[in-house]
């Protein structure tokens, strides 16, 4: 008997089951994510998946995800003043007896945003010093801001408890809202559930009962995010095509 070799899937997505493509087309014609998984009969996490993967995004190249650097300012955040010359140019006309409000027209600035740098980064009895304001605000960014799971006891206790009966942060994140409808205190996302996980040193991070060889609480196993990577750099599943035995009876 001739075995036959596994033929290796080319590139592209693969073709959709009967039960996505059905979800696609009720999707289509206005069904909402949870009335859709339900017909079909699949989760919400699934038809969650599904949807979002339908929408065509363009494919991003990472080998790594490296963390911004402290000294880089948001541009998003038109409150922040993102470069040290702006600082020098505050620190002159401040010495030239200029106003916070004639400061804030030449420099196309709110009043408040002027207000806030000066109270903010000039210590008291030296004045305003434009690159000791500039290390101030960096490391005032730099600050490690505790999440609602490290500040409060009830629900880190829980979430640990959930996450050693191997449940998901998804189904945490949803449990939480039924279980403490009228206690916005008590939700989480799902997301800030990863980051609570994957932060170093965390207390999640602990073999559990059910799985002792892994110190990550979670299904996947991982301790870390993983990279995303475009589609053609990704390395096949196996190395080496798998051969049917002869005899075997495939």
């Amino acid at each position: 008997m001739a075995s036959s070799r596994r033929v290796k899937k080319g590139p592209g997505r693969r073709p959709l089951s009967a039960k996505r493509q059905r979800f696609m087309e009720l999707r289509a014609r206005g069904w909402s994510i949870r009335a859709a998984a339900r017909e079909v009969g699949v989760s919400r996490s699934s038809g969650t998946s599904w949807a979002s993967r339908s929408q065509d995004r363009p494919q991003r190249c990472r080998s790594r995800v490296h963390p911004a650097a402290g000294s880089v300012v948001r541009a998003s955040d038109q409150r922040a003043l993102p470069v040290p010359h702006e600082r020098i140019e505050i620190a002159d006309l401040r010495r030239a007896g200029l106003s916070m409000r004639a400061i804030a027209d030449k420099l196309g600035r709110a009043p408040s945003t002027i207000s806030r740098e000066l109270r903010r980064n000039a210590p008291t009895g030296r004045g305003y010093q434009p690159f000791d304001a500039h290390r101030r605000a960096t490391a005032r960014r730099a600050r490690h801001h505790r999440g609602r799971v490290d500040t409060n006891d009830q629900l880190g206790v829980l979430v640990a408890e959930l996450l050693g009966r191997r449940w998901s942060p998804q189904q945490i994140s949803r449990h939480l809202r039924v279980r403490f409808p009228d206690d916005r205190s008590m939700w989480l996302s799902h997301e800030s559930i990863y980051q609570a996980v994957y932060q170093p040193n965390s207390r999640f991070l602990r073999p559990t009962r059910l799985a002792p060889h892994r110190r990550s609480p979670l299904r996947t196993g991982r301790d870390h995010r993983r990279a995303h990577q475009c589609q053609r750099h990704r390395r096949p599943r196996f190395q080496q095509p798998m051969l049917t035995q002869p005899g075997s009876g495939i």
